[in-house]
This record gives structure tokens, C-alpha cells and sequence, in this order.
């Protein structure tokens, strides 16, 4: 019987984009994972959570690259915002 070499995929918790995760070892012992160029993020608010989906956290596992650094620098944007001037000038 033939082998079958198949790489599991990996998709963006975001925009859904795939990829190809990153093999390593032997053909006998392979181990995958996500590639290193990818991200995550998890997030957890103030706010009580409701049971209609709120925003009181977000857990993206998987973030592609572009997505990833949307992500961060959205966050930073926001909190960079919310900094009072007092605590800038440090």
C-alpha cells in the first residue's frame, strides 16, 4: 500500500486565509505546527459577560500575519488613546 503524506492546514480565526503548517522531524515522527510568522490574541475585558455574545472577551488562536498585526496595533491605537497625558510624559 501506498503512504500518504498529507500537511494539515492551518486557517486564520479572522479573514479565513490558509496555510500550510510547519513540519518537522522524520517521515516516521513528524510533529506540526502553526508557522511562526503567525499570531494570536486573547483578550478579557471589565465587563460582565452576557449570555448574547458580548464583547467582554476576544480569543483569536490562529491570526495570520496581517491580521495579527491589525489586531496590535488597533489595540495599541485604542489604549495609546485612553492614556492620560500625565502618564505620556514619563
Amino acid at each position: 500500500m501506498a503512504d500518504v503524506d498529507i500537511t494539515p492546514k492551518i486557517r486564520c480565526d479572522n479573514c479565513g486565509k490558509i496555510e500550510e503548517k510547519t513540519v518537522s522531524g522524520s517521515h516516521t515522527s513528524r510533529s506540526f505546527s502553526k508557522p511562526k510568522a503567525w499570531g494570536s490574541a486573547r483578550m478579557e475585558g471589565a465587563r460582565s459577560a452576557d449570555s448574547y455574545g458580548g464583547k467582554s472577551r476576544l480569543d483569536f488562536t490562529d491570526l495570520c500575519p496581517r491580521c495579527a498585526d491589525a489586531a496590535l496595533d488597533a489595540a495599541s491605537e485604542v489604549l495609546a488613546a485612553l492614556r492620560s497625558p500625565a502618564v505620556e510624559g514619563k
